[in-house]
């Protein structure tokens, strides 16, 4: 429309004196269009192989980014097989007639030992971090990779294990069972205080959705081994009132408070003071 307005009025710029013809030059000219394409043509003419050169690294960079996210897929298909199979090893049965192959009976592994069992699972485990070692894959087995290793006596890497479970941010949940069961192989290993503090932290957290009550009767027999007695027998008692009657959690509660309230008080023994 503006380049219509523009050639009206050059076609009438003398009044009524008469017309003004105009080349096909000025009509081009005034047109804005026109004028962009040429500025165009012009850049690509004195630019041409400078853009072609950035048009290739564009193109180079694009496919790059395609590949390594294809890659990256298809570790990650093979990471979730990888522990699919490691979880269903862990869970395999036991007998004596198995043979070396675990699966020569069928679908369903089989093993002659726990420890066979346990350290084939942990390769499966060991073999998925290795080929994801980062997000909610990496950390379910190494989680599963730690339980190997305590049922195998490599205690040490097992905590190491445990605790980077603890600490992850990108699953939660597997964070608290972490916690959960280094809690348990302190409370086994004689280290009730280390054992109370990480599952009194648990119990605070408001983000911990695993059952209270059995944290809280976990707790309770951490504190009762350091000898505070009359402080898990009001953790039983608070936390009997406020959970349902009838759950099985809360029976154990109620057993172990009974049991506690039994259990005879020991009395520190008099000194004889001697004139």
């Amino acid at each position: 429309m503006c380049y219509f307005l523009r050639l009206h009025k050059l076609s009438n710029k003398e009044g009524t004196v008469g017309t003004t013809k105009l080349t096909r030059k000025e009509i081009l000219a005034e047109d804005p269009v026109h004028q962009t394409i040429m500025r165009l043509i012009d850049l690509f003419r004195e630019n041409g192989k400078m853009i072609g050169i950035i048009a290739a690294i564009a193109v180079l960079l694009a496919v790059g980014i395609y590949g390594g996210l294809q890659y990256l897929e298809n570790r990650e298909s093979q990471a979730q097989e990888q522990l699919g199979k490691g979880i269903e090893l862990f869970h395999a049965q036991i007998s004596t007639d198995a043979a070396d192959n675990p699966y020569s009976s069928g679908s369903n592994p089989m093993f002659r030992t726990d420890n066979a069992k346990y350290e084939a699972a942990a390769k499966e485990f060991s073999a998925a971090l290795d080929r994801h070692g980062f997000g909610k894959v990496s950390v379910a087995a190494r989680y599963y990779l730690a339980l190997c290793q305590l049922r195998t006596g490599k205690n040490r890497e097992a905590i190491q294990n445990l605790e980077s479970v603890a600490s992850n941010s990108r699953d939660r949940t597997m964070g608290f069972l972490a916690k959960k069961v280094l809690a348990t192989h302190y409370a086994n290993s004689g280290n009730s205080k280390a054992a109370a503090e990480i599952l009194d932290g648990m119990l605070k957290d408001p983000q911990c959705q695993l059952p209270r009550e059995e944290l809280v009767l976990q707790l309770s027999r951490a504190l009762n081994a350091q000898g505070k007695r009359d402080a898990a027998v009001k953790l039983l008692r608070d936390a009997s009132s406020q959970g349902p009657a009838f759950s099985a959690y809360m029976q154990q509660l109620v057993m172990e408070l009974d049991k506690l309230q039994k259990a005879p008080v020991a009395t520190p023994q008099l000194q004889t003071v001697r004139p």
